[in-house]
C-alpha cells in the first residue's frame, strides 16, 4: 500500500496532541484556591519561567468562557506579558476556509493538487516498473478516457499534468508514488491546516497558551475563575460547661490538577456569576450597501453620578500593580479572632493518633501537635487552624491558616472554625410543630467572631454519656453577636398544654366619615400555655406564638423576650418537678363599615340607641333615616299610581274587545264609549301625578346623596 507524505503529516500532527493529561501541573502548580457559594471558585497557579516561554493550560470546553472572562496574569520578575492565545471555537469548515488550502470539504488526492495548481512540487512515480522523480509545476489534473487492451473495452484515468523544464509531462496518477510541495510556507499551511483538523477531535479540552516574554529565570502567576461545585458547611455544638461549637467545610476538587500544599479561602455570600459566551466567534449579517461618506459622528460624554458614596462599613480593596509588575493589594484587616488552641493531633472528637491525620482525602500539615484530650469539648477546641475576615457586606471569607492536600477528583472535610460559644439551653415550643412536648434546644449568640455560613449541625453533650450525641440540628447564616435558636431533640420530660384563654368583643365608637358609618369593636383574645416539668432540672421553655400584625396590641406579658417576622417568643421558666403557665393576651381594634344609603333601617336603629354613638352622630342618623324614609314615601306613592295605571289599562283592553262585537249605534256600545272617556280621564290625572311625584323623589334623592358625601360626624 503506497503511504503519502500528506498522510504521514496529518499522522504526525494527530500524534503530537495532549493525551488528556496536563503537563502545565509541574510548571505552573495550583498553589491558591478560593470557593464561593455562588457557584464559582478562583484558581491561583505560580511558577517560574526562564526567558521567553510559553505555558500550556487545558480546560475543558465548558470553563473555556470563565477562564478567558476572568484570566489574570502576573510576571514579577521584569517581564512582560504577550497576548493569550487558544483554540478557535469556530466551525471547522470556516476555519479551514482560512488558510490558502481549502481541506473544509475533505477533498481526495486529485481535488487537492487541483486546488495546488501554479505551485511546484516533486513528484514520484513508476514508469513501467522503473522509478521515476520529475519536479515541475502542477497544471492539473484531468480526467482522460482510455482503450483497455486485447479489446476489453475503455475506462476512466485521472492523470496529473505537470510543467517541466522539458515540458509538459502527464503522469497517471495511479502510477504516482510519491508527491512533495517544494515552496516551505506551502508546506507551513498545509500542516496547519491539518493541525486544526487533529485539533478539533478533542472534543473535551481547549488548550490555552500564555505567553511571557523576558530574561533569565524569574516567577509569574496566573489567576482565573472557572466552575466550581458549591463548598458546604456542617457543624459540631457541644454543650456542656464550656459550649463548643467546630465547623467543617467540604469541598471537592473536581479539578484535573491535584491540590498540594495549597492556601484554601472559603468565602460565604451570594456574588453576582453568570456565563457569558466569549469562545465562540460571533458573525453578524451585514447587508451590502453602496458606498456613502459621511461626516463623522460627534463623540458623546457622559457625567457621572455626583451623589454615589462608598456605604458605611464596605472594605474599599486597591489593587496596584508596581513599578516592577509587583502587585499591592491593600484591604482593612481581618478581626482579631479569639484565642484558641493549635491544630491538634486528635483531629476531631474523641482523641486519635498525634501527627497530621488525613481527613477525607485532605492531608493537613500540623505545626503544632497537641496532647490527646479528656473531653468532647476539649478535643473541639484543638482541632483548627483559621481566620475570617469581612469582605465588604455581602461575602465573608474563612481562610485556612495550614496549607491543605487535596487530590483531583476527590472530596475533603475541611476545618474552618472551632471556638467557645455563648449557649443557653433551652426547650422550645410551638404548638402547630408539636402539641404535646416541647423541643430541646439551645439559645446561641455567635461569640466566634466569625461569620456561621448555614448548614447541618450535630450536637454532642459532655454529660450525655459515652458518645455524647443528643441530637442534629440546622442553623441559618448567622452573623457575629446575632443570636439563633436551634432544636435537637423532643423534650420528653415535658409535657405541654394549649387551650384559648377567656376573649371578648366590644363596640368602642361610632362615627360618620364622607358618608359612611363606621363602628370601632375591641377584640380580645387570650391563649394559655401550660407545661409540667417532670425532670429534676430546671427548665427554660421559649414559647413561640405567631405575630398577628401591627393592629393587635400585647397585653399580657408585658413585652416579647424575642421578635421575627412571623414570631414571638415568651420565655418562661419551668422549675423541676413543677406546673407553670403562661398566658398571652392581645387586643386589637376592627372597624366595620356601614353605608348610609344602603344599610338597613333595624341596624341604623341600633346605632341610634347605643351609648358609644354621640349626640350628634344620633342627630345625623335620624336626619338620613327621616329623609330615606321620606323618599321611600314618594316611591311608595309612585307605584300605588303605576298599579292603578296598570288596573286601568287591563279593563280598556276589556272594554276594547267587547266592543268590536256591538253595534256601534247600541246602547251597550254607547255606555262603553263614555266609560273609556272617562278611564282616559284618570290615565291622564295618574300619569301626572307620577311624573311630579318623580320629579320630588329625584330631587330628594339628589339632595339626600349631596348631604351624605359631605357628612362627616363624630
Amino acid at each position: 500500500m503506497r503511504t503519502h507524505p500528506i498522510a504521514i503529516t496529518l499522522l504526525l500532527t494527530l500524534a503530537a496532541l495532549p493525551a488528556g493529561a496536563d503537563t502545565s501541573a509541574a510548571d505552573l502548580p495550583v498553589t491558591r484556591v478560593t470557593l464561593y457559594t455562588s457557584g464559582v471558585g478562583y484558581f491561583e497557579r505560580a511558577g517560574s519561567v526562564s526567558g521567553d516561554a510559553a505555558e500550556t493550560l487545558l480546560f475543558p470546553v465548558g470553563q473555556i468562557n470563565d477562564v478567558l472572562k476572568s484570566l489574570v496574569m502576573l510576571d514579577t520578575g521584569g517581564g512582560t506579558i504577550q497576548p493569550v492565545t487558544y483554540a478557535a471555537q469556530d466551525s471547522l469548515g470556516r476555519q479551514l476556509q482560512a488558510f490558502s488550502i481549502d481541506l473544509s470539504d475533505n477533498p481526495n488526492r486529485a481535488t487537492l493538487l487541483n486546488r495546488l495548481r501554479g505551485a511546484e512540487a516533486t513528484v514520484s512515480y513508476t514508469d513501467n516498473g522503473a522509478p521515476v522523480k520529475v519536479t515541475g509545476t502542477i497544471m492539473g489534473v484531468e480526467t482522460q478516457t482510455v482503450s483497455l487492451p486485447n479489446n476489453g473495452g475503455v475506462t476512466q484515468q485521472s492523470t496529473l499534468n505537470l510543467v517541466t523544464p522539458d515540458g509538459l509531462i502527464s503522469i497517471p496518477m495511479a502510477s504516482i508514488t510519491a508527491e512533495k510541495l517544494t515552496d516551505p510556507k506551502l508546506n507551513e499551511e498545509l500542516n496547519q491546516a491539518l493541525t486544526t483538523v487533529a485539533q478539533s477531535r478533542s472534543a473535551t479540552k481547549r488548550a490555552v497558551t500564555l505567553n511571557f516574554r523576558g530574561k533569565g529565570s524569574r516567577p509569574v502567576r496566573v489567576g482565573y475563575l472557572t466552575e466550581a461545585p458549591l463548598w458546604q458547611t456542617s457543624y459540631r455544638l457541644v454543650l456542656g460547661a464550656k459550649p463548643v461549637i467546630q465547623g467543617w467545610a467540604m469541598v471537592q476538587n473536581t479539578t484535573q490538577d491535584d491540590w498540594k500544599n495549597v492556601d484554601l479561602s472559603l468565602v460565604s455570600g451570594r456574588p453576582i456569576s453568570f456565563i457569558q459566551d466569549l469562545y465562540t466567534p460571533l458573525y453578524v449579517p451585514r447587508p451590502v450597501v453602496q458606498a456613502r461618506v459621511q461626516a463623522s459622528p460627534t463623540p458623546q460624554t457622559y457625567a457621572s453620578d455626583i451623589n454615589a458614596k462608598t456605604p458605611e462599613g464596605v472594605n474599599n480593596i486597591v489593587a496596584t500593580v508596581q513599578g516592577d509588575n509587583s502587585l499591592v493589594i491593600q484591604d482593612t484587616p481581618a478581626p482579631a479572632m479569639p484565642p484558641s488552641g493549635g491544630f491538634g493531633g486528635g483531629g476531631g472528637f474523641g482523641g486519635g493518633m498525634p501527627g497530621s491525620p488525613s481527613v477525607g482525602g485532605a492531608m493537613f500539615r500540623n505545626r503544632d501537635a497537641a496532647k490527646g484530650e479528656s473531653s468532647f469539648a476539649d478535643a473541639a477546641r484543638h482541632s483548627i487552624a483559621s481566620s475570617g475576615a469581612q469582605l465588604g457586606t455581602a461575602l465573608f471569607a474563612y481562610q485556612v491558616k495550614t496549607p491543605v492536600d487535596v487530590p483531583r477528583q476527590q472530596s475533603a472535610m475541611i476545618p474552618f472554625l472551632s471556638s467557645g460559644i455563648h449557649v443557653e439551653e433551652v426547650s422550645i415550643y410551638n404548638a402547630a410543630v408539636q402539641t404535646d412536648h416541647p423541643l430541646l434546644g439551645a439559645r446561641v449568640k455567635n461569640t466566634t467572631g466569625l461569620h456561621l455560613m448555614g448548614g447541618p449541625l450535630t450536637v454532642f453533650d459532655d454529660n450525655a454519656g459515652s458518645n455524647g450525641y443528643v441530637g442534629d440540628a440546622l442553623i441559618d447564616d448567622t452573623e457575629p453577636n446575632q443570636t439563633r435558636i436551634l432544636s435537637y431533640a423532643v423534650d420528653q420530660a415535658l409535657d405541654a398544654e394549649t387551650k384559648p384563654g377567656e376573649g371578648s368583643g366590644d363596640l368602642q365608637s361610632i362615627v360618620i366619615s364622607q358618608g359612611t358609618l363606621i363602628a370601632t369593636h375591641k377584640e380580645r383574645q387570650a391563649t394559655i400555655y401550660t407545661f409540667k416539668n417532670h425532670s429534676a432540672k430546671s427548665r427554660t421553655v421559649v414559647v413561640e406564638q405567631p405575630y398577628p400584625g401591627d393592629d393587635w396590641k400585647l397585653l399580657e406579658p408585658k413585652e416579647v423576650t424575642e421578635h421575627t417576622a412571623q414570631l414571638d417568643r415568651f420565655d418562661l421558666a419551668v422549675p423541676a418537678g413543677a406546673s407553670k403557665s403562661l398566658t398571652v393576651t392581645r387586643e386589637h381594634l376592627e372597624n366595620q363599615t356601614y353605608g348610609l344609603l344602603d344599610t338597613g333601617f333595624d341596624d341604623l336603629t341600633v346605632f341610634v340607641n347605643t351609648t358609644h354613638a354621640s349626640d350628634a352622630v344620633k342627630a345625623a342618623l335620624k336626619d338620613v333615616m327621616a329623609r330615606r324614609r321620606h323618599i321611600g314615601d314618594l316611591q311608595r306613592q309612585i307605584d300605588s299610581r303605576k298599579a292603578q295605571l296598570a288596573v286601568i289599562a287591563q279593563g280598556q283592553t276589556r272594554i276594547r274587545d267587547n266592543m268590536k262585537a256591538l253595534d256601534h249605534a247600541s246602547a251597550l256600545y254607547k255606555r262603553y264609549v263614555n266609560e273609556l272617556n272617562t278611564q282616559e280621564t284618570q290615565l291622564e290625572n295618574l300619569q301626572n301625578e307620577i311624573d311630579k311625584l318623580t320629579a320630588e323623589r329625584d330631587q330628594r334623592q339628589a339632595e339626600l346623596n349631596n348631604f351624605v358625601a359631605k357628612l362627616t360626624v363624630d
